[in-house]
């Protein structure tokens, strides 16, 4: 079988990585590490308002930190501080995901042109990409804060498909955990898209994707064909 798709974008959080699942676990460490987060609150609890806290990350770096300190003052760290340990320990406290980076190696080996387009800051985008061993894997990496527009703006998905040297069509795919950004963005502008699930369920009244996937994984076939064999 033939690959549907001659080129691709993926999105970077809950894509190529789960992120939920690291706020999570940083939750956690947050419960091992801080004696007076373990004296008010079991791991679940420091888990679970960590997690809401960040808001699946529309909440903000600054935001997030705040409103931990404002929950456990007695963490004893400046804002800047306990930012910088949680840039460290979200990064680092979940090994790669062992599927996501043989899938991208081997879009390489074939010559399966693909980018990273994801919202977020600077600094931390870039570290993730790191700590996911992703850096230098593909010379398309598009950061909003960056680019200076935001997904579901045209103009960042332009701005990838720029750097890949392809214009808009559906021949490309984009891969995204996001309906309203990543889905309805990537749609809008003409490209093909695969949802990734997440566990999640398709919110009724938003036109469905053109693929759903539970892990980023399974678009392999619509990438490589019978080489995803």
């Amino acid at each position: 079988m033939p690959p549907l798709y001659t080129a691709a974008l993926f999105d970077l959080d809950n894509t190529l990585w789960d992120r939920d699942a690291a706020i999570r676990a940083t939750g956690r460490l947050l419960h091992e590490t801080y004696p007076v987060v373990r004296a008010a609150a079991t791991v679940d609890e420091a888990e679970a308002k960590f997690a809401a806290f960040d808001e699946r990350g529309l909440a903000g770096r600054e935001r997030l930190i705040a409103r931990t300190l404002e929950e456990w003052p007695g963490i004893g760290l400046p804002h800047d501080e306990l930012s910088n340990w949680y840039l460290q320990a979200s990064r680092s406290v979940l090994p790669p995901d062992p599927k996501v980076l043989p899938l991208l190696r081997d879009l390489n080996a074939a010559g399966v042109p693909w980018g990273i387009v994801t919202n977020g800051p600077s600094s931390g985008q870039h570290m993730t990409i790191r700590s996911r061993g992703l850096e230098g894997l593909t010379g398309c990496v598009i950061v909003s804060d960056e680019a200076g527009c935001r997904k579901p703006d045209p103009a960042i998905f332009r701005l990838a498909l720029d750097c890949l040297g392809l214009p808009p069509g559906r021949n490309v795919l984009f891969v995204g955990d996001d309906v309203a950004a990543d889905m309805v963005g990537a749609k809008d502008i003409g490209l093909s898209t695969a949802w990734v699930s997440n566990g999640q369920s398709w919110p009724d009244g938003v036109g469905p994707p053109d693929h759903h996937v539970g892990h980023v994984s399974e678009v392999r076939p619509l990438l490589l064909g019978e080489q995803a064999g």
